[in-house]
């Protein structure tokens, strides 16, 4: 794959980065790292827009929210945050029991979830950030969430090795979709909400359609632990990230490996650009490429 260094820290001992969000329109990119700060990078030419202070523990995820004027991000400072990107002092918090590491929006539904160290998951609505409902969802740390749009439907994942489908109305577990003795290390779900995406401690990715949940399929490559996932805009690939140092993407109609790439150091996170035509990738050393796969 082509691959150009977009953005690389200046600092002699940079934070490393943990998570990676793209803007709607593609023109921006939010990047959470180590350091409690959140950065805005121009995704063309690679130069810092800004930095968003606030947070005072490593920022864990971010992500857009219908615009790139707000921000939602979590962090090891036990908060879920709604940032206004034009006006930082106007941000809404949410309080969390322990430390927070993943979280999920849907627009159309107008909520949002995050979940927590301690296997907890709050849901709460996206215009005030008010708490909505707590789920008990695992034993251990939320690793992966996604809300699925049309079907009303929560998925949660973990370090406890579970993946479990939740009802939306009633907050109700309707099955667990996953119990494996290896840690589910990221999630990814489809933008149609036909398919989940699990990346396990031990590199294995596994695929469960959620419309008919026995049908399983897996895809292997990673000699490390598989930190993220992305599917493509058009649901036909998958974009994988490991600490093995390498990024893969995948036909998901094949079930193989199309392309890949490697960095000299693990990646923390993976995106999609708006179009398909570029991923991004947030990694240990502080910096974002992006490359460009031959589909």
């Amino acid at each position: 794959m082509e691959k150009v260094d977009l953005y690389r820290p200046t600092d002699s001992s940079p934070s490393p980065l943990t998570s990676i969000s793209v803007a709607p329109k593609g023109r921006l990119i939010a990047c959470g790292n180590m350091n409690s700060e959140i950065l805005l990078i121009d995704a063309r030419s690679g130069k810092t827009k800004r930095g968003i202070t606030g947070h005072d523990g490593a920022v864990t995820d971010v992500s857009f929210v219908g615009s790139s004027n707000a921000i939602l991000s979590c962090s090891w400072d036990q908060t879920t945050r709604l940032w206004n990107v034009k006006n930082v002092e106007d941000t809404l918090t949410l309080k969390h029991p322990a430390e927070v590491k993943a979280l999920t929006i849907s627009l159309k539904l107008g909520k949002g979830a995050s979940g927590s160290r301690d296997g907890m998951v709050k849901i709460f609505s996206l215009r005030s950030l008010k708490s909505i409902r707590n789920l008990q969802a695992h034993n251990s740390d939320i690793s992966g969430i996604a809300l699925i749009d049309d079907a009303q439907k929560i998925v949660t994942a973990s370090y406890d090795g579970t993946c479990r489908l939740w009802n939306l109305s009633s907050y109700n577990p309707e099955k667990t979709l996953v119990k494996r003795n290896d840690r589910i290390r990221s999630m990814a779900a489809a933008s149609d909400g036909s398919h989940i995406f699990l990346g396990f401690q031990s590199g294995e990715i596994a695929q469960i359609n959620l419309t008919e949940t026995s049908e399983k399929s897996k895809m292997s490559g990673h000699t490390d632990l598989t930190s993220a996932l992305s599917v493509d805009p058009s649901c036909q690939y998958l974009a994988s990230a490991s600490w093995d140092r390498t990024i893969k993407v995948w036909s998901l109609e094949e079930k193989i490996e199309v392309a890949t790439g490697q960095l000299v150091t693990g990646i923390a996170s993976i995106a999609w650009s708006p179009d398909g035509a570029i991923i991004y990738t947030a990694d240990l050393s502080g910096s974002v490429v992006s490359w460009i796969p031959p589909l």
